[in-house]
């Protein structure tokens, strides 16, 4: 009945406020003085003679007569349009040189352009990006960038090509950094041509590279706009900047405020590039991690977007008026993180060397591959819309390693085997693994604690926020394994094997080789990763395709079968947004974007 009467209430008030925008006219009858004159006849005495006369005399007369009046009120300007979209994580970093996860990246979509977009089909395009056009030279070594002319910055500066140069430089100076850098590709310079182009030479033919740009360059930002970075480490262990809180970008949207913990609010850039575009006055991003707030809010109308739509919801909202709805594979893994830095997953500092050690860690970690069975996972908590991966990559791309698909996941008599190896199948023993406290990592954990359960494993699950999830992850030892997931930025396998695998010092699993430079706090952990980190440097100026996927191959299969973290499955993406929101649907894409670049009309 609560909320009935809400609703009932909100379309009262609307029906007041539409009355108020635009006035009618009304027609009312009113009482008012005329004044006329009237001449008539008069009879006088002619002065100074007793002779009586008529005259004609005209006499002003004023009388009270009822007429009827057209009464048009002033009308009131336009309310601001507000559209409002429910997220379930708080972003950590506006500053797109810096960002690293999915809450930030929703924000930065809009406060941004990027210099290369992809298209529904992850392919480049020039649609809403400030490259115009690119050319490389006959052996991939140089590329020609032409930027768009008359682009302005929110804070009324315009966009050059020193500024593109600017983002790629700062990203490449050690001193930054930067997480995303090695998406750069291997530049040796680059060198401003005139206003708007720009040349990039690299060291070695590097044919990706405007497909690896789409992602590491997803925001644009004046020159010198970066500032000074922050004292103290943010969220994933990386410093913030200037535009961390307060970004600059030539997006629709202009940034706001952030309130943490609530919501951040965007303004409409009145001089972006794109005529008509955005098609709303404001957007306010809503922190909501609890998925059946926001499915409510969806529901009732206060939400017009939301992400990461409930699957065991998704058939119900399909059905509901008002709400529409997509569905298409997506790019985010679910994972199993595991810490290589620690028993019984890896090894500690007192451990190093020791094969012993090493050999039991291994035998624990191939338990857990083995253990969990993702096909009960992916029917029981996401009802089949996903894909059981057979490592890190597509099980049906030609860039997924061919031992890998012949490779069991799922395998109990595997998994006892493992386990008898590691010396734990008498006593059995205990781990602790962290999830982000929203509900479906929560979810799959306890599902995962069931399955170990018969083998003698107790799994302590602990629900934590998503920033402290990851601050927990990179800067201490004191966790075994954490359930999270990840989106693929770019379409290419050696990309996703670059963040999951080859940064020795901000490594999700602590899988860390001895190097000068390591942190004093790291140290080395389980071998191969300095093979690992030679084949990927390899791999990245390899211009043969063939040669350069069996590269690919080979750092599969060490990530895999040393079970360097455990990938279970790609989950489907699920959309649902308000119909009021219309063409929103045109940029639907496989990583789950919210872009509202793509809305014409938008009624609150």
């Amino acid at each position: 009945m609560k909320r009935l009467g809400l609703l009932i209430s909100l379309i009262m008030a609307t029906s007041l406020l539409a009355a108020c925008a635009t006035p009618t006219p009304e027609v009312v009858e009113k009482i008012v003085t005329q004044v006329v004159k009237e001449t008539v006849k008069e009879t006088v005495i002619v002065e100074g003679t007793p002779q009586v006369v008529e005259k004609e005399v005209t006499k002003i007369v004023e009388e009270k007569v009822e007429v009827e009046v057209v009464v048009t009120a002033t009308p009131l300007p336009p309310l601001p349009t507000e559209i409002r979209i429910g997220i379930a994580t708080e972003p950590w970093d506006l500053d797109p040189a810096i960002e690293t996860d999915t809450g930030s990246s929703y924000i930065i979509q809009n406060i941004y352009d990027p210099l290369v977009e992809l298209d529904v089909n992850r392919e480049p395009t020039t649609e809403f990006a400030l490259a115009e056009s690119w050319e490389w030279n006959d052996d991939a070594t140089v590329l020609t960038v032409k930027i768009r002319e008359g682009v302005k910055f929110h804070d009324g500066s315009d966009l050059d090509a020193a500024d593109v140069k600017y983002n790629i430089d700062w990203q490449l100076d050690p001193e930054n950094e930067a997480p995303n850098v090695g998406s750069l590709g291997p530049i040796e310079s680059v060198e401003v041509i005139d206003d708007y182009t720009f040349k990039t030479t690299f060291t070695a033919p590097s044919p990706d590279a405007v497909l690896m740009w789409a992602g590491v360059l997803d925001g644009i930002v004046p020159e010198g706009s970066h500032g000074e970075r922050s004292d103290e480490k943010g969220v994933a262990g990386f410093k913030g900047s200037d535009l961390s809180r307060a970004p600059i970008g030539t997006g629709p949207f202009k940034f706001v405020e952030w309130v943490s913990g609530s919501h951040i609010t965007l303004e409409k850039f009145d001089d972006y590039w794109v005529e008509g575009v955005p098609a709303m006055d404001r957007a306010v991003f809503e922190i909501m991690p609890d998925d059946a707030a926001k499915l409510a809010a969806l529901v009732s109308g206060s939400a017009h977007i939301i992400d990461k739509v409930p699957f065991r919801d998704f058939e119900t909202i399909s059905s509901m008026p008002g709400i529409e709805t997509a569905r298409m594979p997506g790019i985010q893994t679910q994972i199993l993180y595991l810490n290589l830095g620690a028993p019984p997953f890896g090894i500690g500092p007192d451990q190093v060397g020791d094969e012993e050690a090493i050999e039991r860690a291994l035998n624990v970690r191939k338990f857990l591959y083995h253990a969990v069975d993702r096909e009960q996972i992916l029917d029981r908590l996401f009802y089949g819309m996903g894909t059981i991966q057979l490592g890190p990559w597509f099980p049906d791309s030609d860039w997924t390693s061919p031992a890998l698909k012949e490779m069991p996941t799922y395998d109990p008599d595997l998994a006892q085997e493992y386990l008898e190896k590691s010396g734990y199948a008498e006593t059995g023993f205990d781990f602790r693994m962290m999830c982000t406290n929203a509900q479906w990592f929560c979810d799959v954990s306890t599902v995962i604690q069931e399955q170990l359960r018969p083998y003698g494993v107790n799994v302590e699950v602990i629900p934590i926020d998503k920033a402290a999830f990851f601050d927990t992850m990179y800067e201490t030892f004191d966790w075994d394994v954490g359930m999270e997931d990840w989106g693929q930025g770019t379409p290419l396998a050696l990309d996703e094997l670059y963040y999951h695998y080859y940064r020795n010092d901000h490594n999700h699993n602590h899988w860390h080789h001895a190097e000068e430079g390591l942190r004093e706090d790291y140290h080395e952990t389980a071998p191969g990763h300095k093979e690992f980190c030679d084949l990927w440097d390899m791999a990245s100026v390899e211009p043969d395709e063939q040669k350069r996927k069996e590269l690919v191959w080979q750092m599969e299969e060490m990530g895999t079968f040393d079970v360097i973290q455990v990938d279970m499955m790609w989950l489907d993406n699920l959309y649902a947004w308000r119909d009021s929101a219309k063409g929103y649907g045109d940029g639907m894409n496989p990583g789950g974007d919210i872009n509202l670049k793509y809305i014409t009309e938008f009624t609150p």
